[in-house]
């Protein structure tokens, strides 16, 4: 049975201004599909081990880091997911630091990270929407990189639009969430499939899915055959479902104009 980690969707936005820093490369580890970085500072301490996750609009810390470092609960937040709702304590962090970015004010929730742990013990947090809507950003998959900043993206310009807080992209299917966090396409609908693996989150919720054969997918002109997607009706979702980043060799994504080039270079 598949252990999975599904991306949240919070009730508010980011609202801090966008920042274009210059850029060295970092190294990218890709975890079951799932970038993670292991140079995040939080006030200064570190570094930890984060996921990045572009399918959530907030950050989360383990809630045993949080208290290790002094940080005091003081806002609740609903978190709605493929699975359900909950509410998660959280608290802010005045810096938050990975290479050559920063940003301040960060907004956090403390949680369990059962579900990251399966993936690496290691894992402390996710930087969510909240961290990475700031910047531009190159994910490079297949080189096991990461770099901040305005670098050149041959391709075509996918524009995105954002769903409380995320990136939704438009596709045959309908608007898909792009997701760092998920493993496999995931549409919000019901398939004939048998119920056989769980969605899990990091707020401890799980549900059934269907995982079933996954149909054509067509972003723009291109073209995609990824074999299975979950399959899950999801009652007034804003959009169709995730879209997995780990489908790709690499993405552009521009925070400061609006869209994102899938394969960059590739044709």
């Amino acid at each position: 049975m598949a252990v999975l980690v599904a991306s949240l969707v919070a009730t508010f936005f980011p609202c801090a201004a966008f920042a274009q820093p210059v850029q060295p490369t970092l190294k990218l580890q890709v975890i079951a599909g799932r970038p993670v970085v292991d140079g995040v500072y939080l006030n200064g301490q570190g570094p930890y081990r984060f996921l990045l996750d572009t399918g959530t609009q907030v950050n989360m810390l383990e809630a045993g880091l949080a208290k290790k470092l002094g940080l005091a609960a003081t806002s609740e937040r609903e978190l709605l997911t493929p699975s359900g709702s909950s509410h998660v304590q959280g608290g802010t962090v005045g810096k938050v630091s990975l290479g050559p970015v920063e940003a301040e004010g960060q907004e956090f929730l403390f949680t369990n990270f059962d579900a990251e742990h399966t993936l690496s013990p290691g894992i402390r947090g996710i930087l969510g929407q909240e961290f990475l809507a700031h910047f531009d950003y190159l994910l490079d998959f297949q080189h096991h990189e990461l770099t901040f900043g305005a670098v050149a993206a041959e391709g075509a310009h996918v524009p995105v639009r954002v769903v409380y807080g995320c990136m939704t992209v438009p596709t045959n299917q309908g608007d898909l969430l792009l997701d760092s966090g998920a493993d496999m396409l995931f549409l919000f609908r019901n398939s004939l499939g048998a119920m056989t693996a769980q969605v899990r989150t990091s707020s401890g919720l799980s549900a059934p899915v269907s995982v079933d054969r996954a149909p054509e997918l067509r972003i723009g002109e291109r073209k995609y055959s990824p074999a299975n997607a979950e399959y899950r009706a999801v009652a007034d979702a804003p959009e169709a479902g995730l879209l997995p980043t780990s489908l790709f060799h690499a993405i552009f994504v521009s925070n400061s104009e609006g869209y994102v080039v899938f394969d960059p270079g590739r044709r």
